[in-house]
């Protein structure tokens, strides 16, 4: 019993040696400069974030405010976290030429089911593969992005038709295969009709994807694994990984029979040996600027060809994300217009001056530019209800923010939209759903919903046109109302925003 005792005071007093000695560092005395509640040893403030990962939001929140709605500092586990919530200090870290690393954190949450995609890799991985990516989202092909939105329109409109003036429709039903189908024909290169087929496995299994990374992010008890494995969760998480990255196989050998078939047309119909067919082939394929073809033509640095392995890691990420967060996007927008009948109102009007007497006629890449208004209740709608929560970098050297605090290495620094968009010095009366917010001139890192600088969404631009088309179409056939008090949104604000209960509203159509 007396080494019992003698064994548990060891332990306490290494514990408070540890606490000390951490906040006896030059690390703690910058981290101290901001604002924070007080943690325990070891495990710091992880208990006053709770057990509950769709809970952590409305912590977060709270402390902002308890801290002067301003950045503020926290310790989870091991690890500082200071929370960016101001304009100037989210630019000294999104526009910084070198701290690109994603937070530990993070990346233990996501890589299970995207590996090392450009999303988690860094240095040359990351490099490489943006660079090849790149071409497939340039603004020359955005005509063509626009006409393939378009063209899946009327198999939407045969759907939402069965529901108007019925019962409400779950719009993240239809519009997620909506938008995966538009997603594998412009940049997989294969026509898919996930549409017909709602209930697919892979959009029951990629709809789990955001929760599960959520906690695996909050809960930190699975960072051990030989625990975290012995769990009715880690067979859940394994059985969804197996069902994505066998879709992103699917659609790597889909594709490959159509690239050879391309390749064999070319070498057939070039004899001359004084023509590069290889060069050719590229040449080609930056023309379509099929995504899928750029990878599955890489090379590793030693010359042979990408495994599959990377490059499902790739699609894999690209077909989640791609199709996730538009949809997310386009229907919190649907669900603001039907909860602000006099903004839908206005957003209508513009379309009629864009259209003129030709509502049927589809849009094309102009009429997206001029739709002003639309894209500012884009803008107000991700405010509102912010599609991406918060990102992060690890820090690998010293941050100095205007105000002269420095954050020190190591630091996980989280720009934490959810306050930078709620700031009312920023964006005032915070709590109102103003999109002529959107005219005004604002700081240039205030809204930043695609991240900025060097690793910022490099689909941006497809997400602007992707969202802008189908929204434009679908507003001038349907009247969007709200749903039954009984349906209204249970957001969850995990690594992106989605209702736990879906978006259910109702159409109506318009004459």
């Amino acid at each position: 019993m007396i080494f019992v005792v003698a064994l548990v005071c060891v332990l306490v007093a290494l514990v408070f040696l540890h606490d000390y000695m951490r906040k006896s560092t030059r690390a703690w005395a910058l981290l101290s400069k901001f604002n924070g509640d007080k943690g325990l040893p070891i495990i710091g403030n992880a208990l006053a974030l709770g057990f509950d990962s769709d809970g952590v939001s409305k912590i977060l929140m709270d402390l902002w405010r308890k801290h002067g709605m301003t950045n503020y500092r926290l310790t989870v586990g091991s690890e500082e976290w200071v929370m960016l919530c101001e304009s100037d200090d989210v630019g000294s870290i999104l526009g910084h030429p070198t701290e690109l690393a994603k937070p530990t954190e993070r990346n233990a949450a996501m890589m299970p089911f995207f590996g090392n995609s450009v999303s988690t890799s860094e240095g040359e991985r990351w490099k490489s593969t943006r660079k090849l990516m790149t071409p497939s989202f340039h603004f020359k092909t955005l005509e063509a992005r626009v006409e393939t939105v378009n063209s899946r329109m009327g198999a939407l409109n045969q759907v939402l038709d069965q529901y108007v003036d019925k019962a409400p429709v779950d719009l993240y039903r239809y519009l997620r295969p909506f938008m995966f189908d538009i997603l594998c024909n412009t940049l997989m290169g294969v026509d898919h009709n996930m549409l017909a087929n709602p209930d697919h496995p892979y959009l029951d299994a990629s709809g789990r994807i955001i929760k599960i990374a959520t906690e695996n992010y909050f809960s930190y008890w699975r960072n051990i694994s030989f625990i975290f494995k012995l769990t009715p969760i880690y067979k859940e998480m394994m059985d969804t990984i197996k069902t994505v990255r066998g879709y992103s196989d699917k659609l790597i050998r889909e594709r490959r029979v159509k690239l050879n078939k391309i390749i064999d047309d070319i070498k057939s119909n070039n004899r001359d040996a004084s023509v590069d067919v290889n060069a050719f082939v590229h040449e080609k394929v930056s023309e379509q600027a099929c995504l899928l073809d750029s990878l599955l033509l890489s090379t590793l640095p030693n010359g042979d060809p990408a495994p599959d392995e990377t490059i499902n890691e790739e699609i894999t990420l690209l077909c989640f994300t791609g199709h996730y967060t538009t949809t997310m996007t386009m229907t919190h927008t649907l669900y603001c217009l039907a909860k602000y009948p006099e903004i839908q109102k206005r957003v209508l009007e513009e379309q009629e001056s864009i259209f003129n007497n030709d509502q049927l006629r589809n849009p094309t890449n102009h009429d997206l530019i001029e739709m002003k208004y639309l894209e500012a209740v884009i803008k107000e709608s991700i405010r509102v209800i912010p599609t991406v929560t918060k990102i992060g970098r690890q820090l690998q050297n010293e941050l100095p923010l205007k105000d002269g605090r420095i954050i020190p290495p190591g630091t996980q620094v989280v720009v934490y939209y959810e306050a930078l968009y709620a700031d009312p010095k920023v964006f005032p009366e915070p709590e109102k759903y103003n999109p002529e917010r959107f005219f005004n001139s604002m700081h240039p890192y205030a809204f930043v919903p695609f991240s900025a600088g060097p690793r910022n969404c490099i689909g941006f631009r497809y997400a602007w046109v992707a969202m802008k088309a189908s929204l434009s179409n679908l507003l001038r056939r349907y009247e969007v109302l709200p749903g039954n008090p009984e349906d209204e949104p249970k957001f969850a604000h995990r690594i992106i925003t989605e209702s736990t209960n879906g978006v259910k509203l109702r159409l109506k159509k318009r004459e």
